[in-house]
């Protein structure tokens, strides 16, 4: 079944907060045979490790946690050598990851070198309800079901959840500072690339831990589905401007709309 099968629900665009059960190991361990993804993660640590890894002091013993956990589950590519970091550590291990502290819910180190339009120096340090001020709406909609959400999950469970976008071209890194080609007016639905953020949540000792997967596909291949394809044109067309504008897409939202509906018309 395709990733994005069960991504649109009918309904106008809202922020959702659909939570389900998750297996930490298995999200965590080896998916990409071929090896290109971590190549792709040593290529972006060696251009800018200052970029995409961060980690205050107090982080240290969850980093050596996760070494450990990365190491029982036998999830390492090959034996790491060097020290014991969260750099070195991303080198080997394929998802990305977050680390928030349990009491207080601060961001206290990352590894995220396949962000979604946003920098990771700019995260840690906050709150997550702080880190989610930027987004519009999402505090006032479903910011407290956040953080209560992620101080009560059991030691022994984990959970899964989406959060999905576009973009206009196919790559898995859309830092920032690499200034890809944003959504405009001048789209063509062949450029329109759905971005999905697989994410998921565990507990390890003094922290909550988010680990972070981006799959990509183009829009087109939503075509096949075409209740998904209407539940989709709903989403973008009643996405609110402010919302659209932090996504890049506002000045694309209505000439997606458009040649959405054109190109499911021609498939009827």
């Amino acid at each position: 079944m395709p990733f994005w099968k069960k991504l649109f629900a009918s309904g106008d665009f809202e922020w959702a907060f659909r939570m389900r059960s998750g297996d930490a190991r298995e999200f965590f361990a080896p998916q990409d045979e071929s090896g290109a993804l971590l190549a792709e993660k040593n290529r972006a640590l060696d251009a800018a490790p200052d970029r995409y890894v961060t980690a205050l002091p107090e982080a240290a013993p969850m980093i050596e946690h996760l070494w450990s956990m990365a190491e029982e589950w036998q999830h390492l590519s090959t034996a790491p050598t060097g020290p014991r970091d969260l750099v070195h550590l991303a080198r080997h291990w394929e998802p990305d990851v977050l680390l928030m502290e349990s009491s207080t819910m601060n961001v206290v180190a990352g590894a995220v070198c396949m962000p979604s339009s946003w920098e990771l120096r700019h995260a840690v340090g906050k709150t997550v309800q702080a880190v989610h001020d930027i987004v519009p709406r999402l505090n006032p909609q479903i910011g407290d079901k956040i953080g209560t959400f992620l101080r009560q999950i059991p030691p022994s469970k984990a959970f899964r959840r989406e959060n999905w976008s576009f973009t206009r071209e196919p790559e898995n890194n859309y830092h920032p500072a690499l200034q890809r080609r944003k959504l405009d007016e001048t789209i063509t639905i062949e450029e329109i690339h759905l971005r999905v953020e697989q994410q998921i949540f565990c507990h390890i000792p003094g922290a909550v831990l988010m680990g972070l997967r981006i799959q990509h596909c183009p829009l087109t291949d939503l075509a096949t589905d075409a209740e998904i394809w209407c539940h989709l044109a709903q989403k973008i067309r009643t996405m609110p401007d402010d919302v659209a504008d932090y996504k890049s897409m506002l000045r694309a939202r209505d000439p997606m709309v458009e040649v959405m509906d054109r190109y499911q018309s021609t498939r009827l």
